[in-house]
């Protein structure tokens, strides 16, 4: 384990931008957009000439440029020059519309594609058997897995934190990457082997060297990246852990599915591996190489981005409001005692302040500045009578959306109780829904679009949420939590072309506190 630790340490840096590009979305792409068709839309920093340097300026300030952009023309379509080309931004009045266009004239893979070069490094961002079995099993079998994960958290977390009963500095984001994989491991291939070091460092550094890669690769001229994959010495560390993956998996496979066909006496695994080889022939999954292949693509989406979420929450509470930590302790052990102890699906659903901050977390760190990114494969005309290019890139803003006053009271503020106070009856709720669930972490509007919106929206989302709560709780009941002496300022997030990261390297101080 000390072996996986001390990797993770050199690599982190790239694992959290990881997070932020698969849940954000960062786009680049060739320039294939009609420029002309493009031109009837009003052109954010226009002043400063060439593409190229519209292009720097966005690497060095994505935030400010939109920003600037939102101030001047929020309620109108606008294009801004991002990394690799021009992407047009729409209003989030028009996301009712575009969510129910047809996959066949816009469309979200595409853009991944990009991002992760499938074409060279052989990975599918999106698979329908992955996607259903994150939206009709492990979402539905949330509730019964709950108990192991739970004992899975309460086991993981001290053991990574620590039982030291005076002030500790902790790397936050290394030790979660840790929990997080070893605790998400549990639910997808099972306890039997979610702890097996050589596949923890195999799931982790897949999605390190994936996006890595991947970023080299675009920097070739797209017509030279078939040269480009054979250069490239993290071509060959993804085929690796590829290769490792298969080498650790392919015999478990072949068992269960062997003990599958026997049925007699056999008892099935309850985890996503097993619900996958179960599936695997509806979906023409028919090789144990690509049910391996699907284990790394859901590490590579799921490990990073909760525990980016979970260290921000932290960050968070610590700075912007220590004294709600109290107030969470009462909330989970009053729940818990309602459950007689058990942190169970019906439980979590009753942590309303936790909820709450993780909200607003949610809000208050968007995880890029363009939300509901997508690919125009067709030309198509609005009903307002806009016209979308085909080959070009859209997308409604995220960060400004989300602190945007009219939609948000007090937007600069982090406010715990924001959402709490909005569920419960307290304040009026400024968006007018009528369903006060619209206001939880994994709910879906175009106020707060981190999850996206639609029928892509993000499938993992709930048990992304289930993780986070059981993982919070735990934390928050066994440890006090402050920031670092002299720390008298909240941690900046780093931003790097758009997607927006916690900073990796910073520590908190922890005290165990439990019994």
């Amino acid at each position: 384990m000390e072996d996986v630790q001390e990797l993770l340490r050199s690599k982190l840096q790239f694992g959290l931008l990881i997070g932020a590009l698969v849940v954000g979305g960062l786009t680049l792409w060739p320039w294939i957009a009609d420029d002309r068709a493009l031109r009837k839309f009003p052109l954010v920093d226009q002043e400063f000439g060439s593409r190229s340097k519209r292009r720097s300026r966005f690497v060095q300030d994505s935030i400010g440029i939109y920003e600037k952009g939102y101030k001047m023309y929020r309620d109108v379509v606008f294009r801004i020059t991002e990394s690799a080309g021009e992407v047009i931004v729409l209003p989030i009045k028009y996301l009712e519309e575009l969510r129910k266009i047809p996959d066949d004239i816009i469309r979200a893979t595409e853009a991944t594609e990009d991002v992760i070069q499938t074409k060279y490094l052989h990975t599918t961002p999106e698979d329908p058997l992955l996607n259903h079995i994150l939206r009709a099993d492990l979402t539905h079998k949330l509730s019964q897995l709950n108990e192991r994960l739970c004992e899975e958290a309460a086991r993981t977390v001290p053991e990574f934190l620590g039982k030291n009963r005076e002030w500790t500095a902790i790397k936050v984001n290394a030790t979660l990457l840790q929990i997080v994989a070893i605790v998400s491991g549990n639910a997808f291939v099972g306890p039997d082997y979610n702890r097996d070091e050589g596949f923890l460092r195999t799931t982790i550094n897949f999605s390190v060297d994936l996006f890595g890669t991947a970023y080299q690769l675009r920097a070739w001229p797209w017509f030279l990246r078939f040269i480009g994959q054979y250069r490239l010495p993290g071509v060959k560390a993804v085929k690796e852990h590829k290769r490792r993956a298969k080498e650790f998996l392919e015999p478990i496979i072949k068992e269960r599915r062997a003990r599958l066909a026997a049925q007699e006496g056999y008892q099935e695994a309850d985890d996503m591996l097993q619900w996958m080889i179960a599936k695997a022939d509806k979906f023409n999954v028919v090789s144990d190489a690509e049910l391996a292949d699907l284990q790394l693509t859901l590490s590579m989406t799921a490990i990073h981005t909760t525990t980016m979420m979970t260290t921000w929450v932290l960050y968070d509470l610590v700075y912007f409001c220590p004294e709600v930590i109290e107030d969470l302790r009462t909330e989970i052990k009053t729940v818990l005692a309602r459950h007689d102890g058990a942190l169970n699906t019906q439980a979590m659903s009753e942590m309303m302040l936790l909820d709450s901050v993780m909200r607003e977390t949610l809000r208050y760190n968007p995880v890029n500045v363009r939300a509901f990114q997508r690919y125009v494969r067709k030309t198509v005309k609005l009903s307002d009578g806009t016209v979308l290019p085909k080959g070009s890139h859209i997308g409604t803003p995220m960060h400004n959306v989300h602190f945007d006053p009219d939609l948000h009271p007090d937007p600069l503020v982090y406010n715990p109780y924001r959402f709490y106070d909005i569920r419960t009856g307290k304040v009026p709720d400024p968006l007018g829904y009528s369903d006060p669930k619209q206001h939880q972490f994994v709910s879906l509007n175009k106020e707060i679009n981190t999850f996206g919106y639609g029928r892509h929206a993000c499938p993992g989302r709930f048990f992304a949420s289930n993780e986070m709560k059981l993982l919070l709780a735990r934390i928050l009941l066994d440890y006090d939590i402050k920031m670092p002496e002299g720390q008298t300022t909240r941690y900046q997030n780093v931003v790097s072309s758009g997607a927006v990261m916690p900073d990796p390297t910073r520590d908190l101080m922890f005290k165990y506190i439990g019994k």
